[in-house]
């Protein structure tokens, strides 16, 4: 190499290297510079969307606060936005506020729209992209998980406010739109983002817009024909309780944690299910998703299922908060119990649900609503704590839901005498039953060209047959004796006794005619001793109609929830599964389905000792109601002239009654806030 030739090779390595501390100085210099805020261009962004508008004075307002930011340090600030504004403005309101334009490439800033995870559970973005740059902004909705390398980086957090009472006075001076209440910017608040544009126009009375918004707010809720939570219950209060701890974490009070993840709804078909999960979405102000099993296996084979079950709960991220409703849930079976050629498909059909319902891929702002008419055919995983860790069965409504339902339908009969004694008298209908007989006392009136009378809803109450005389005196004896047997055995506390009204319907197979309402405690273990004073307590209407009557009548058996079935059951899972009888031998099952009605012919050996446990308990149930006959007999008079015996008359009752012969205390998986038990 010549003299010449390696002269130049330095002059250009050194030309490099000076290159190289002018960049170095040119970014020391930006990270040293403080930025300065472009506060008045928000006018510029009038014409084009008040909304923009809006989100660009809520923004400047954070970033004035965030001195430090602004000045020579930098960092990471972390702004979180209203759930339901597009986020995808505030990138360029950024670039609006610091009027950067296109020399954001110059690394001085960086900005990230925080998205969600995908349905794969994966992130669409990277933020190191924006972590290099000195100061970096992460705009993200409120109540969304962040990346954790934001999470390991941020410096700041803050909430950013839209609607504002100044910046809304303001745009309404600007255009010209008069002044806003209070409840009529509260009211805009939880519209659609896009309402604003078209509410706010140069020279038009914003008031008057919204006016018309909200009567198409009220047409809106009208047509989702939801009912008030109230009527269902337990689960209604549940539903009360979740749309407190939603709102709290829309507005980043409450970690998601610490929000309810989902609910299994069960029941016989008709009670409500489906209606409670679109009226919680109604009262909570969520995006409603209704699924099933079936739906997302008509989509074709294997991999299209799992595509369209993914494809839902992503809909349902992306929407969040949102209800998701998932039917049937019963169908997708227990592990435990797979067996033939399908076996290994609905297998990887349950782990792949597992997956979805745990949220290990991340479903914030997803609740789970699962309705089935068989519980016990769902596998046990589903129904752990952070899955669907609520449990609560929906019966049908009693007298007051029943007119609430009515009234609810049937809105001008409100308040009218006569709707109580109709709601009495329609006793063991279900919600969907309710609404048919609601439209058709509508239809009626449409038919005439006039408005729905009271009279119409009394002439489609079923045909009742009258209860004789001594049919009731049996069911108060029925009754009393479940009552005096719980007293005895120390089964719980009897907070009432009721028989029903002197009629019962001929075309209802399940009627019942009485209950007896009993508040068992919850404790850890379960004695033979107490299954055995539960099981006599559930034979002692039978045995009270033996012993005071003569003979037996339906009044126990033929219902799918009546005593005798739930004697059964419990002397099957005392003896068939913790050997409780005379023999340890046990039922070879992980979950024991004690309404199969071949297991007997499966399992011969639990027969012979079920009858005997169930034989045992009616005599002892029978001694001991003839012991105290006396008792028994006056709760039962006082029941055929009150029909609800409770409170201090009923205490005064059974206070002669001795207590605690054998203790009855069993667990229950149910919520702390169902009703008592009925017998």
């Amino acid at each position: 190499m010549s003299e010449k030739h390696g002269y130049q090779v330095d002059v250009m390595i050194e030309a490099l290297r000076s290159m190289g501390d002018a960049t170095r100085d040119l970014n020391r210099a930006l990270r040293t510079t403080p930025r300065r805020l472009q506060r008045k261009r928000g006018r510029e962004l009038l014409e084009k969307s008040p909304h923009e508008f809006l989100a660009y004075c809520g923004l400047v307002r954070v970033l004035k606060r965030q001195h430090e930011f602004i000045s020579k340090s930098g960092g990471v600030l972390i702004v979180r936005v209203p759930t339901h504004w597009p986020l995808e403005d505030f990138e360029y309101l950024a670039d609006f506020c610091f009027g950067t334009g296109k020399s954001r490439e110059t690394l001085d800033f960086g900005v990230c729209c925080h998205g969600r995870r995908n349905r794969k559970g994966k992130w669409d973005f990277q933020p190191q992209k924006y972590l290099s740059a000195p100061r970096t902004i992460v705009f993200i909705p409120k109540g969304v998980e962040l990346h954790p390398e934001f999470e390991t980086a941020v410096d700041w957090i803050v909430d950013l406010e839209v609607f504002d009472c100044r910046y809304v006075a303001s745009l309404c001076r600007f255009l010209g739109s008069g002044k806003l209440s209070d409840d009529d910017r509260e009211f805009l608040k939880q519209q659609e983002v896009g309402l604003i544009d078209s509410t706010f126009r140069r020279g038009r009375p914003a008031e008057r817009a919204i006016g018309r918004l909200r009567k198409l707010s009220s047409q809106a809720t009208n047509n989702k024909q939801i009912l008030p939570l109230a009527s269902f219950g337990a689960a209604g209060a549940w539903g009360h309780r979740l749309k407190r701890d939603l709102a709290l974490w829309r507005e980043g009070v409450l970690p998601w944690n610490q929000v309810d993840k989902g609910i299994l709804l069960y029941g016989p078909p008709g009670t409500g299910k489906t209606s409670f999960a679109k009226s919680l979405a109604v009262e909570c102000d969520a995006h409603f998703i209704a699924s099933s099993l079936g739906q997302w296996q008509s989509s074709g084979h294997m991999g299209d299922l799992l595509k369209a079950m993914y494809a839902t709960f992503a809909e349902a991220k992306a929407s969040a908060p949102s209800i998701l409703l998932v039917d049937e849930f019963d169908s997708f079976g227990h592990r435990a119990k797979l067996s033939g050629d399908n076996a290994q498909y609905m297998l990887e059909v349950i782990n792949a649900m597992l997956e979805a319902v745990d949220g290990a891929t991340g479903r914030e702002g997803v609740i789970i609503v699962a309705a089935s008419n068989l519980p016990e055919r769902i596998d046990p995983a589903f129904l752990r704590p952070g899955r669907l860790e609520k449990h609560i069965e929906l019966s049908k409504p009693d007298i007051v839901g029943r007119e609430g339902i009515l009234t609810h339908y049937l809105p001008e009969f409100s308040g009218n005498a006569a709707l109580k004694g109709i709601a009495r008298n329609l006793n063991g209908k279900s919600g969907a039953d309710l609404e048919y007989i609601a439209r058709q006392v509508r239809r009626l009136a449409r038919d005439e060209s006039r408005s729905p009378r009271i009279a119409d809803l009394e002439e489609l109450v079923p045909i009742f047959i009258p209860l004789k005389t001594d049919e009731l005196w049996r069911i108060c004896l029925h009754e009393a004796g479940h009552a005096v047997l719980a007293k005895v055995f120390d089964i719980g506390t009897i907070t009432s006794v009721e028989v029903y009204t002197d009629d019962h319907r001929a075309d209802q197979d399940d009627d019942i005619h009485g209950r007896t309402m009993i508040f068992e405690p919850q404790v850890t273990l379960k004695t033979e001793n107490s299954y055995r004073a539960e099981i006599a307590m559930k034979l002692a209407g039978l045995a009270a109609e033996e012993v005071f009557v003569g003979d037996r009548s339906t009044a126990s058996g033929g219902l799918e929830k009546g005593d005798l079935a739930g004697a059964t059951d419990l002397a099957v899972r005392m003896v068939g599964v913790f050997g409780m009888g005379n023999i340890l031998h046990v039922l070879p099952v992980r979950s024991l389905d004690t309404k199969d009605a071949a297991l007997f012919q499966k399992y011969p050996f639990i027969q012979q000792e079920v009858d005997d446990v169930l034989q045992a308990e009616f005599e002892r149930a029978r001694e001991t109601l003839k012991k105290h006959q006396d008792v028994v007999l006056a709760l039962a008079e006082a029941l055929r002239e009150k029909r609800n015996v409770f409170g201090d008359d009923l205490e005064t009752l059974l206070r002669q009654l001795p207590s605690g012969t054998a203790r009855a205390a069993f667990t229950r998986n149910r919520d702390q806030n169902n009703p008592p038990m009925a017998r």
